[in-house]
């Protein structure tokens, strides 16, 4: 059996919890309000995952405000993570841009920023990406960790080749790689890379995803898989909870989203219980590389194939 970890240590010797709250669509205010306190105050959560483009960072921050007025718990606490595009900025601005999410936030600072996505931005009228250099983006996140915007940096969507060019030049390395992974995308190989090289993998989406998401009509339910719904029955647990558990087995954060305060609770539980190491490799087995969110099926982004 595989004991699954509490917490991992960062690069820089910081820590951050093994299951966080993803938010992302989560805009309505009663809903943001309503979900990040019963996470917090009810079920126990100590990571909060936002993003600028989730338009609900400032509804975070008054939830979040209401929480530390009570005297509950501290700021301290909580690992608050928000993620900067590559292609909201021009060269200098990335300071501006992340003391605008920590007035929205009401924080001093957040625990981690990321680099959410590597690309610039299409221009419509003449199809032209344009394109920040990394290397100057990345400076800009070295500034704002120096100064205490934030505790750590990383990035998000990032290949093993984006990843050897950023060492190459950065003076912090990056913490965490934020990416896709769940039974259908179980991304091996890059997992191991990036733990390897002492950085943490963070999973978005890790329990897939159905309906229209990410731009596409998404028809794969790893939920309704034969092999997570034997594995279901075996050890009495729900679905989610079998493809978490599989997903922090593997030494990673998870980031499962939801607004229903049972599966808030469901979800914290994930880690509390042993799966043997022949059905976490029933699990993996299942990869089928499928993504969930890709550029290539999006209108905005001119369905650029960042993963090719």
């Amino acid at each position: 059996m595989i004991s699954i970890p509490i917490k991992h240590e960062l690069n820089n010797g910081r820590s951050i919890p093994s299951i966080g709250l993803g938010t992302a669509t989560v805009k309505d205010k009663e809903q943001v309000k309503e979900v990040i306190r019963s996470a917090v105050l009810e079920h126990g959560y100590k990571h909060i995952d936002t993003a600028r483009c989730y338009h609900n960072e400032e509804l975070i921050g008054e939830a979040l405000q209401s929480i530390f007025k009570e005297g509950k718990v501290q700021r301290g606490e909580l690992f608050i993570t928000t993620k900067i595009f590559n292609n909201e900025k021009k060269k200098g601005e990335i300071e501006t841009i992340l003391k605008d999410s920590l007035k929205r936030l009401q924080l001093d600072y957040v625990d981690l920023v990321l680099v959410h996505w590597p690309v610039g931005q299409f221009e419509k009228s003449t199809h032209k990406i344009v394109q920040t250099p990394l290397y100057e983006t990345w400076a800009e996140f070295e500034a704002c960790c120096n100064k205490g915007l934030c505790k750590s940096i990383g990035v998000s969507n990032f290949g093993v080749q984006l990843l050897l060019d950023l060492f190459t030049y950065c003076k912090i390395r990056p913490a965490v790689n934020q990416i896709e992974v769940h039974p259908y995308l179980a991304q091996v190989d890059l997992v191991k890379f990036c733990q390897s090289q002492g950085m943490i993998v963070e999973a978005y989406a890790p329990l897939g995803s159905f309906g229209t998401s990410g731009g596409r009509d998404w028809k794969d339910n790893v939920l309704e898989d034969k092999v997570i719904k034997e594995l279901s029955e075996k050890y009495e647990k729900t679905p989610a909870q079998i493809v978490l558990n599989w997903g922090l087995k593997r030494n990673y954060v998870v980031l499962p989203k939801t607004v229903n305060k049972g599966r808030l609770g469901e979800n914290i539980a994930s880690g509390n219980f042993e799966m043997s190491v022949e059905d976490q490799d029933k699990i993996t087995a299942l990869n089928k590389n499928l993504r969930c969110f890709d550029m290539k099926t999006w209108e905005s982004q001119n369905y650029l194939p960042i993963f090719a």
